[in-house]
């Protein structure tokens, strides 16, 4: 048979979960906060990689500027009477 539940005994309980309720809604505020403060971390390292891409880029355009002046010097060379 079911057992009766004196309105004490509710009462307690309702406590119970109340506590329990309250707990994970505090745990859901942690993490909110520290997905938020990841979020920001990430960011910021995502900016920094940014600019570091920026930079190899400019050093490979230089690279690239200085091969092709290389190559025209070559073509140059070899069209020289000495390799005709």
């Amino acid at each position: 048979m079911a057992e009766e539940v004196t309105l004490n005994q509710l009462g307690t309980m309702i406590e119970g979960l109340r506590g329990d309720v309250k707990a994970v809604a505090e745990g859901h505020g942690v993490i909110r906060s520290e997905m938020k403060q990841m979020k920001v971390e990430l960011l910021e390292k995502f900016e920094e990689n940014k600019a570091e891409i920026r930079w190899v880029a400019k050093d490979l355009k230089e690279v690239k500027e200085k091969v092709g002046k290389i190559d025209r010097t070559l073509d140059e060379h070899v069209k020289l009477p000495a390799h005709v």
